[in-house]
């Protein structure tokens, strides 16, 4: 004898696939992007107060828990990408770099910054970065660098750009502060520069054992010289020589 169909179950089977799928994508927007780390899975997501942050998930155990990082608190993490859209959050953690849009701040002091995420613990990340003088290994304008002097703050360098058919050639005192995770620069003023302003920072912060979000920073005026090498040295540029940077850390700093 064949079975009676239930027309109200038949006609409620479509309504919970849909649930079901709608579910799911909620689950997808709200939980963030997911990238592996060994067996750790660091996973991104809003908290009831509208904050990102990340959680660890267990593979082995399938817990999930604050994610640990050395300061025990992702705060650092909200302050510094709260204000970054959603959709532009997700792409600095699928693309590992994320050039800013300007504000009010930075419009005022000319200043472009951006987000790198390395694939590296901080300190390592530090230790590659502060090494100022193998820039030339992922700075392709870089035509020539010299150290002139260090001492306990941090480093003087010379630095020659070649941009088509001219040379630029300036001097940069770095500050180095290992505490902080900081790194400064800015023109030595005591040398004749081609440039009227550069300066620049990079600000790092871990993410997890093995993973560092970095803030950076940089402003160029080029003064008498044609507008274009600012363009070649900035924003146009910008986002290639960070992913070279970020692939030349991420390498442990192997030859590119």
């Amino acid at each position: 004898m064949p079975t009676r169909r239930d027309p109200l179950a038949a006609a409620a089977r479509p309504l919970a696939r849909g649930a079901m799928f709608l579910t799911a994508w909620v689950v997808l927007l709200l939980g963030g992007v997911a990238a592996a780390s060994d067996d750790r899975v660091v996973q991104w997501g809003y908290n009831p107060a509208g904050s990102l942050v990340p959680s660890a998930v267990d593979g082995s155990a399938g817990g999930a828990g604050p994610l640990a990082t050395q300061e025990a608190d992702p705060v650092p993490l909200r302050r510094l990408v709260d204000d970054e859209p959603a959709e532009r959050v997700a792409r600095l953690l699928a693309e590992g770099v994320l050039v800013r849009a300007p504000g009010a701040a930075d419009a005022a002091a000319q200043m472009v910054q951006a987000w790198v995420l390395f694939d590296r613990p901080v300190d390592r990340v530090y230790e590659l970065l502060s090494a100022t003088g193998r820039q030339r290994e992922f700075r392709r304008e870089i035509a020539a660098q010299t150290e002139v002097s260090r001492d306990a703050e941090g480093v003087v360098e010379e630095q020659r750009l070649r941009i088509l058919f001219l040379d630029v050639v300036y001097r940069l005192r770095y500050g180095l502060d290992p505490v902080a995770r900081r790194i400064r620069w800015q023109l030595d003023p005591t040398f004749a520069n081609d440039l009227r302003r550069v300066e620049g920072f990079w600000e790092l912060f871990p993410l997890d054992a093995s993973r560092t979000l970095a803030r950076f920073g940089t402003a160029i005026d080029v003064g008498e010289l044609p507008a274009f090498i600012e363009d070649s040295v900035t924003r146009r540029t910008l986002p290639g020589t960070l992913a070279r940077c970020r692939e030349w850390v991420n390498a442990d700093g192997a030859p590119r």
